[in-house]
């Protein structure tokens, strides 16, 4: 599970600490401390909803479109076999100039917007929906295959990272199926305070490439008496062709 903590990057499943069943979705910090700069220490800023994504007027592919979210919805309940309901979406932000931490071992780097759809299973987990916007096709190119390499070598990033904090080195992570310009990745560890959360949980991350966008799903289990059954992996090629029919779709960006 991560965590949204004050001042702390917004990784996969941020909204799990503050969007509790009933509540409504987290505010989505515009990047500053949850964002490493790259080029430039000041915030940025969001970017006006209805303009264009990116240099060259590229639009953004609305996420918190309802066919977007219903057909996520719907994807996640097939997949794992738990209701999800959609959280308020975030807005869109201009990060031009920022490193977007997804978790631990891997982040987003020269996007030009991002935008977060929450949602919360029925026993409490949660999902998050980002879609990022890059000026050109070679930089989103290049940002999935950055984040790729980084989840290839999570088991080692968590292991160390565990290490360092005296937590039991018990991490296992592993790519769990692959299509075209699409991934998917898992890790099961004891989480360590920080940009996780700790205790027992295992992390599920997507992400497909499609033009000038990269969309990125996560969703965790959490330990602890979820009622929930374990998820099957085996479903995970089903959940790639979710992402990259979404991409493909009237609303993705080529």
């Amino acid at each position: 599970m991560t965590k949204h903590p004050r001042a702390q990057p917004l990784p996969a499943g941020a909204v799990a600490a503050s969007a509790l069943p009933g509540t409504s979705a987290p505010d989505v910090p515009t990047p500053s401390a949850s964002v490493t700069p790259s080029t430039s220490e000041t915030p940025a800023q969001p970017a006006p909803e209805d303009s264009a994504a990116t240099p060259g007027n590229a639009a953004t592919a609305p996420v918190s479109s309802t066919t977007t979210v219903t057909a996520v919805r719907s994807g996640l309940a097939a997949t794992t076999a738990e209701s999800w309901t959609a959280q308020t979406a975030g807005p869109v932000r201009d990060v031009r100039g920022h490193d977007v931490a997804l978790n631990e071992c891997a982040s987003v780097h020269d996007a030009a917007t991002w935008q977060q759809q929450p949602y919360l299973s029925g026993a409490g987990n949660p999902a998050v929906l980002e879609l990022y916007i890059f000026g050109t096709e070679a930089a989103a190119d290049t940002a999935y295959e950055q984040v790729t390499s980084g989840m290839s070598s999570c088991q080692a990033t968590s292991r160390a990272l565990q290490s360092a904090k005296h937590v039991n080195t018990d991490a296992a992570a592993q790519q769990t199926a692959t299509a075209p310009k699409a991934a998917a990745f898992e890790r099961s560890w004891t989480g360590v305070e920080g940009l996780s959360a700790a205790g027992t949980q295992t992390n599920h991350l997507y992400l497909a490439a499609a033009g000038t966008s990269v969309l990125v799903l996560h969703f965790d289990e959490l330990g602890g008496g979820s009622s929930a059954a374990p998820y099957d992996v085996h479903q995970d090629p089903n959940v790639l062709s979710l992402l990259t029919n979404l991409l493909a779709g009237p609303a993705g960006t080529h």
